[in-house]
């Protein structure tokens, strides 16, 4: 592996920030970095330095339209000190979720994609693809396939769980490994249809593992509520470390909830990473803004 470079924070939003202006000048559209033929609906982005050169890179996640519309892809885009020499990092299959981070602690990122897209397996998926550790960027295949019927991951793939429409990467038992926070906005629980559930797989060195993977939803004793038809409970995920102690708590929003008014969820970090036990929730009125049928949570900045 070559000496790379070192990307600081600012750095990189810098050249987004960057990159984005030019786009805008130029008048770029996510069509234009389609990475199949037809038309293409942009869903996401994600950045990450995965060739280990002085640059962020992108990783632009849609669906496609038109005759075969809905099934995911996601193409990077190799950074550059200008938007016309950006390079081809590749074209994955997968998404539209989408998210980085370096689980394998080479210093280089890798990327996460949520297959739930059309022709996307029994209930969703996610795979992992390494940085290769030079320029050359992200392995051309995953060195990790997981789904619900994976060894060791709580529950069963069922049709509609979407498994992986929405990740979020954070550590959340301060082991230095960033963990994966899944949602799966279309799991059933019980017999109540659509109302949601996350899980958390724990990074190691190899990616993840299903040593301590764990899944959250209304049922349990310690998440307040109740599940209900339809919540879609995970339909936004984030880890975040709000208090700065080095472990990532979760938000985890159900834009459902109540008939649609919505509400979001903050679980707790530990040593042995998230736990249902000092679960608290909020929705708009708490915070003086409008509440009926406002979906709230169903966006999350990061």
């Amino acid at each position: 592996m070559g000496t790379s470079t070192a990307v600081s924070p600012s750095e990189m939003s810098s050249c987004i920030s960057r990159s984005f202006a030019k786009m805008s000048q130029r008048s770029l559209r996510a069509r234009d970095f389609a990475p199949v033929d037809g038309g293409f609906e942009f869903r996401g982005l994600s950045h990450g330095n995965y060739n280990e050169d002085s640059w962020a890179d992108l990783a632009v996640s849609g669906v496609t339209t038109g005759d075969r519309s809905g099934i995911g892809s996601v193409h990077v885009l190799h950074g550059a000190s200008d938007i016309d020499e950006l390079g081809d990092g590749g074209t994955f299959p997968g998404g539209p979720a989408i998210v980085s981070g370096d689980w394998d602690g080479t210093g280089q990122d890798d990327l996460v994609i949520g297959d739930t897209g059309a022709g996307s397996p029994r209930g969703g998926g996610i795979s992992l693809y390494a940085g290769r550790g030079d320029l050359s960027g992200l392995e051309p295949e995953p060195v990790q396939y997981w789904t619900q019927d994976s060894s060791g991951i709580p529950g069963v793939a069922e049709a509609g769980d979407q498994w992986g429409a929405e990740l979020s990467a954070g550590d959340t038992d301060g082991d230095g490994h960033p963990d994966l926070a899944i949602g799966a906005p279309g799991e059933d629980i019980g017999n109540v249809s659509d109302a949601g559930a996350v899980w958390v797989l724990r990074g190691d060195r190899t990616g993840f593992t299903n040593v301590g993977a764990k899944s959250f939803d209304q049922q349990l004793a310690d998440i307040p509520g109740t599940a209900e038809t339809s919540d879609r409970w995970g339909g936004q995920v984030r880890l975040i470390d709000a208090n700065k102690d080095g472990r990532f708590g979760l938000l985890a929003t159900a834009p459902g909830e109540n008939t649609n008014d919505g509400f979001i969820w903050v679980i707790p970090a530990s040593p042995s990473g998230l736990i249902a036990r000092g679960t608290w929730n909020y929705g708009g009125s708490q915070l003086g803004a409008p509440s009926a049928n406002a979906q709230f949570g169903a966006a999350i900045d990061e």
